[in-house]
């Protein structure tokens, strides 16, 4: 089995800011021991970053704490993807789905690679629901 995950569901994971999405747990331990796979487009790093150093600059996180949260992060069985042969479709399905295309990309990679999203965001997992991608 393989899973996209979003920045949303991904941050989760180390930020209390929400629960943590269904499935993601349990995707990330069987990705760990090679039952299943995880995949994102390379947004994730980036986006990740920006929430920690937001959570940085609101003193919430300390850069010490923020550079480890990275060094977790990119240590997960996470297997990216670029955004260029996805770029299209994404667009496609922000205007279908009335989504902004950051958001987008992770469902055109889900669509993609036939896979399930997991995710926090409730307009992409409606997507993902209405695309049979959860």
């Amino acid at each position: 089995m393989s899973f996209v995950i979003d920045t949303s569901a991904l941050l989760r994971l180390f930020i209390p800011d929400g629960p943590i999405p269904d499935g993601m747990e349990s995707a990330l331990r069987e990705a760990e021991r090679g039952n299943s796979s995880l995949f994102a487009p390379e947004l994730i790093l980036a986006e990740a970053a920006q929430v920690l150093l937001k959570k940085n600059k609101m003193g919430i996180l300390t850069q010490k704490e923020m550079g480890e949260l990275l060094d977790c992060i990119t240590s997960l069985p996470i297997r990216l993807f670029k955004h260029k042969p996805i770029i299209q479709r994404s667009v496609e399905l922000a205007l279908e789905h009335r989504l902004a295309v950051y958001g987008a990309l992770f469902l055109a990679l889900a669509e993609e690679k036939n896979s399930t999203l997991i995710t926090a965001d409730r307009l992409l997992q409606r997507a993902a629901k209405k695309m049979g991608l959860n």
